[in-house]
């Protein structure tokens, strides 16, 4: 995806392993990039002032000044960025929505939650920005999906792709005969083919779950998935992503 056509995003937050859950759960997201960290609010208003984000994600108990001091900073500027707290305290709560944040996210944060304040998000920047940066998603027809194959367009029936894998700046789509080059992101492809026959098993892998032959377990969590017509070729699920798999399938 274009770079215009994406959320830049900051975050400032104290523990690092919590930024970085929150910035792998964010680069699930094809349209936002994180722009910059930063482990505290004099750190995080220098990192904000400098990359000009369109969202800042920020703890509110830190060592040292709480991030409620970086959102009063911004809280009377016109082009100030959209913000969101992201922390383990609820108590806060009343405060940040009196300072203009737009969602507040506990800890520990999960795939779906972060997905529901992404919405509010570009809802909220589309509305603040007439211009519209985003790449508007064509519409589509989720039966079968049209691929440029050397010069001439090739419909391929969705039930036919066995895995979409993206790769070195590359979106390949793979169906049992033969594998295309896509022209679409993964998010866009995932919305395209709807994600009750597509799981998004890793940042880079969407897999067809009518496919699915074996869930083996890995390490840390995580697994690997073998596919019917694929059969030497383990696909992972991230530990993120392991939970609703085996919901899917009852395990």
């Amino acid at each position: 995806m274009p770079n215009e056509c994406r959320l830049r995003a900051f975050l400032v937050d104290d523990e690092m392993h919590a930024r970085n859950e929150l910035a792998y759960l964010l680069s699930l997201h094809e349209d936002v990039h994180v722009c910059g960290q930063a482990a505290g609010v004099t750190e995080g208003l220098a990192g904000v002032s400098r990359e000009k984000p369109d969202v800042v994600f920020v703890d509110v108990e830190m060592p040292g000044l709480s991030g409620l001091l970086l959102a009063e900073a911004f809280a009377d500027k016109p082009e100030a960025p959209l913000l969101v707290f992201a922390t383990a305290h609820e108590e806060f709560a009343a405060r940040a929505f009196d300072l203009n944040a737009l969602d507040y996210v506990l800890k520990p944060f999960s795939q779906k939650r972060i997905g529901r304040c992404l919405d509010k998000v570009r809802t909220a920047w589309k509305e603040r920005h007439s211009d519209n940066r985003f790449c508007p998603s064509p519409t589509y027809f989720k039966e079968k999906l049209a691929i440029d194959d050397g010069g001439k367009n090739v419909l391929i029936n969705a039930e036919d792709i066995l895995l979409v894998q993206a790769a070195n700046n590359q979106v390949r789509i793979q169906t049992k005969d033969k594998t295309y080059a896509a022209s679409f992101s993964l998010n866009e492809l995932h919305e395209r083919l709807g994600e009750e026959s597509f799981f998004r098993s890793h940042r880079s892998y969407l897999v067809n779950l009518r496919k699915v032959k074996e869930i083996i377990p890995w390490f840390n969590g995580a697994y690997n998935i073998i596919l019917e017509d694929l059969p030497n070729e383990e696909i992972p699920v991230s530990r993120q992503q392991a939970g609703p798999l085996k919901r899917i399938f009852g395990l």
